[in-house]
């Protein structure tokens, strides 16, 4: 019985011991330097806007840089929303990892659709929020020419641009949209094609599914006319002039 009391105990006191130790090694400031910031880029295996030596020096130029510093003066907060201002960034984690090393995980704002008009040229990304088009950047995804206000491109010419990219097969006919005026959209197509007059953007699902029609239980079988364009916005026909 004594002897196990004082196993009891002792077990007590190397419990209290590790719990204390670990308390007061948490409560060391880390003096330990920073020897390494490792920047890695998530989702840019397919396509690139950004890469891991643009945001080192972003970060340099900003007085966010880690390396050398120590490591108890690394503020993860900070950088993150250092690297939030970056115009390619969309979400941010930054953490210390033992041995000196601060980790960065970004992830690319994604354009879905771009704009050129008189409002200017620019991407709306995966958020609906504008962004700036770069040079070096080369993506294919819908593009809205004309008229455009920047309204229409973040809600309603969004959806449409979304719906076209996830369309196999007008994803793949279809070059650039054309906005006369809100009321009147034209579709370039490949291959010189003739142009789709789709008019209103209402209803341009049912409006493509019978040109599709068309297109596959029709032309395809004999043949395609020498049409300068396919008009759509009458309902239940599809209007070739030639």
């Amino acid at each position: 019985m004594i002897k196990r009391i004082l196993l009891l105990t002792l077990a007590a006191v190397c419990c209290v011991a590790v719990v204390v130790c670990g308390a007061y090694c948490f409560a060391q400031p880390d003096s330990s330097v920073c020897e390494e910031v490792c920047i890695v880029v998530k989702d840019s295996a397919d396509q690139q806007f950004v890469d891991a030596h643009e945001l080192e020096t972003y970060l340099k130029n900003k007085s966010c840089y880690s390396h050398g510093k120590c490591m108890s003066d690394v503020d993860c907060h900070r950088i993150e929303e250092c690297l939030l201002g970056h115009e390619m960034v969309r979400t941010v984690q930054c953490y210390k990892s033992p041995f000196g090393k601060v980790c960065i995980s970004v992830k690319q704002r994604i354009p879905v659709l771009s704009v050129v008009s008189l409002d200017g040229c620019y991407y709306v990304d995966s958020d609906r929020q504008i962004m700036p088009i770069r040079g070096e950047m080369k993506t294919d995804i819908p593009l809205f020419k004309g008229s455009v206000s920047k309204r229409a491109a973040q809600e309603e010419y969004f959806d449409f641009a979304i719906w076209l990219t996830d369309d196999d097969y007008w994803n793949e006919r279809i070059l650039a949209i054309q906005v006369v005026n809100p009321k009147y959209l034209v579709l370039t197509q490949q291959d010189q094609v003739g142009k789709i007059v789709l008019g209103e953007i209402d209803n341009y699902q049912s409006k493509l599914m019978k040109l599709r029609k068309l297109y596959t239980k029709g032309f395809d079988q004999i043949g395609y006319p020498e049409c300068k364009e396919y008009d759509l916005r009458f309902a239940g026909q599809v209007i070739c002039r030639r």
